[in-house]
């Protein structure tokens, strides 16, 4: 009969064989993760890929340390105070349970990075409240997911037969016979275990102070390589933390003075009855000699700005041309670079919707966004000024409740794709000419009304089923033309083809409008850029920037600098600007393009004149604050309501 002694001295040696398991799968399933996407490490060294190894493995002793500890829980303490505990059957089923959820999130993981271009995050968040229908029809057609979970499977279980082995090899057989051995022994395994506890608790440091986590892991100038020494239970737990992070923000209190001195911080009127009125701007300004009759946002289903950068000259004056046109007319003006409100269409629709910063919030699920308008939202600055507010979906309205959430901020009048004469529908919606062409033929049944269309494309989005060939799109061109940035495979071509559909569509609609109604107003901007893929590491310049185009009769280019940058949001208040009357007022918690401003921020980066940089990077005291106060304030309009109590 194994002693007590034995079975602790053979149950430690499983659980070590299980930690150097995980620990080196871990380990391979990065290195897996580096070849599929080797194309993005054209700038990367030697060294600073084995310093995305070497820092994945120390923050990966964290995941396989609390597996481990878990193994010790459940099957080797109760073994020893239990000679007849089924300690290896219950190991071999908690270990193989681990290694089939390992794989499978690692499989996960690449369609994953393909299209967010980073591991598991926020998105993850978001996604509960997407349309799940649209997101598997997405996952099969174009993703392969089926393929990938047949593969997930079958590797899994060579995994699982590969741990069993491990688990019954040799062991040996020494264990503590004398009184003095055992102290010894259980000194020893109590100060190792302490020890080995701390080690792993700070990934392989002692202190907090030389410790890895997911929050200080990105020490690489390489996205991939970053996200690379995140396994996929670290990239969950980041989720984890930014959920209980946006929990946190639901239940922000403020007191009546604590407030006031918040909204005075950030130039509201803190002595105003309620929080959209503290933020009342008065025009003073006329800048279009005429109003116009008409005025169309464009917000591009991952319009990004990078084809419009030099860099990207001889692809970018190809596919999104008619943007470049429209954006180098004399009747143009356009920021440098300006930050998206986030990853996603949802956080940019609200966003505008709201005319508040992203704080994770989700203010289309809010009770308070259905309660009354934000009076610092497009469709409420618009109306005040005298426009009808009409909002235009490319897919359906029942995804992320975008219909009931835009009639309750205001918008007279939702259409969407159910109403849209298309033959061209698939899992997210109508081709962006049908839509425009919707669009169109309205817009000549209310001619001489003032109207705002809010127009929010879908073609430039998988499941990418537009005959762009049949539209005109020269893909040998592309191919031909490509920068060593993107890799010049078929999936590739085709996404860059919808790209320059969803461009040719829209300046068709431009061309059109401006014709039946001269001193029409366009905003040309995107809801996101960061889904594109780049064979190669790019900067934030590059990856997370998006257009931001006013046009029309009466705008000069000179109104806004050559290096100007902004927001998202800015837009509300600098439409409002263009299109007022002085003396006319209208609500903005940011300042219009117009108003000199040394930086602007969005849900991860912020951007002053020195740059784009992450919100962990250095920033100045005063933008902290600034940027925190705004976030609070927004989450406490969310939450509370408008009444300042």
């Amino acid at each position: 009969m194994a002693s007590p002694w034995q079975r602790w001295v053979t149950g430690i040696q499983q659980e070590a064989k299980a930690l150097a398991f995980f620990a080196v799968l871990l380990t391979i399933f990065r290195i897996v993760f580096l070849i599929i996407f080797q194309l993005q490490l054209a700038n990367a060294s030697i060294a600073d890929i084995g310093m995305s190894l070497w820092l994945g493995f120390r923050l990966s002793l964290k995941t396989v340390g609390f597996i481990s500890l878990v193994g010790l829980v459940i099957a080797t303490i109760p073994k020893v105070l239990n000679l007849r505990w089924p300690a290896q059957t219950i190991r071999t089923v908690w270990y193989s349970i681990v290694t089939v959820i390992l794989t499978l999130l690692f499989f996960g993981r690449i369609p994953f990075y393909r299209i967010f271009n980073s591991s598991y995050n926020a998105m993850l968040i978001n996604g509960k409240n997407d349309d799940i229908s649209a997101i598997i029809n997405t996952a099969i057609n174009e993703y392969h997911a089926i393929p990938f979970l047949i593969g997930a499977l079958m590797t899994s279980s060579l995994l699982c037969w590969l741990l069993v082995k491990v688990l019954h090899t040799h062991t040996s057989d020494w264990y503590p016979k004398t009184r003095n051995t055992q102290i010894g022994t259980a000194i020893a395994s109590v100060i190792g275990l302490a020890v080995l506890f701390v080690l792993f608790r700070f990934g392989g440091a002692f202190s907090y102070t030389h410790s890895i986590n997911w929050e200080s892991a990105a020490r690489l100038n390489s996205n991939v390589l970053n996200e690379a020494i995140l396994d996929d239970v670290q990239a969950l737990y980041r989720v984890r933390t930014i959920a209980k992070r946006i929990h946190a923000l639901e239940t922000v209190q403020l007191t009546a003075d604590e407030l006031k001195a918040a909204i005075s911080q950030v130039g509201g009127n803190p002595y105003s009855k309620t929080f959209d009125e503290a933020f009342t701007k008065t025009i003073t300004t006329q800048r279009l000699e005429t109003a116009p009759q008409s005025i169309h946002v464009i917000l591009g289903e991952s319009y990004g700005l990078w084809p419009f950068l030099p860099e990207f000259n001889k692809l970018g004056t190809y596919i999104v041309g008619q943007g470049r046109s429209i954006e180098q007319k004399q009747n143009a003006m356009h920021t440098q670079y300006a930050l998206a409100q986030g990853t996603g269409t949802m956080p940019a629709i609200n966003g505008l919707l709201t005319g508040m910063p992203d704080v994770g919030l989700y203010p289309n699920y809010e009770k308070v966004s259905y309660e009354a308008p934000y009076g610092l939202g497009i469709a409420s600055v618009m109306k005040q000024l005298g426009y009808k507010t009409v909002f235009w979906y490319g897919g359906f309205s029942t995804w992320q409740n975008v219909k009931d959430f835009a009639l309750s901020q205001g918008f007279d009048e939702f259409h969407d794709a159910s109403e849209i004469d298309s033959t061209a529908v698939n899992a997210w919606g109508v081709d962006d000419g049908d839509l425009f062409k919707a669009i169109s033929a309205y817009m000549d049944a209310h001619r001489g009304e003032k109207i705002i269309n809010v127009i929010m494309t879908t073609s430039n989005h998988p499941p990418y089923s537009i005959n762009i060939e049949k539209e005109g799109f020269n893909s040998s061109y592309v191919a031909s033309n490509l920068p060593k940035s993107i890799a010049n495979t078929e999936q590739q071509i085709k996404e860059l083809g919808h790209i320059w559909y969803a461009d040719h569509v829209m300046g068709q609609f431009v061309q059109r409008e401006e014709q039946q109604d001269p001193s029409a107003l366009f905003v040309i901007t995107g809801d996101h850029s960061e889904r594109f893929t780049f064979a190669s590491e790019e900067g934030p310049q590059v990856t997370s920037t998006i257009p931001l185009i006013f046009y029309g009769k009466g705008i000069q280019q000179e109104w806004l600098g050559q290096e100007s940058f902004g927001m998202s949001i800015q837009m509300i208040p600098t439409l409002a600007e263009l299109v007022g009357r002085p003396g006319q007022t209208y609500t903005s918690m940011v300042p219009s393009l117009f108003d000199s401003y040394p930086f602007v921020f969005n849900h991860r980066l912020w951007m002053d004149s020195t740059g784009i940089h992450g919100e962990h990077q250095p920033m100045p005291g005063e933008y902290r604050e600034t940027m925190d106060t705004l976030r609070t304030l927004a989450a406490w309009r969310m939450k509370q309501g408008n009444v300042i109590h």
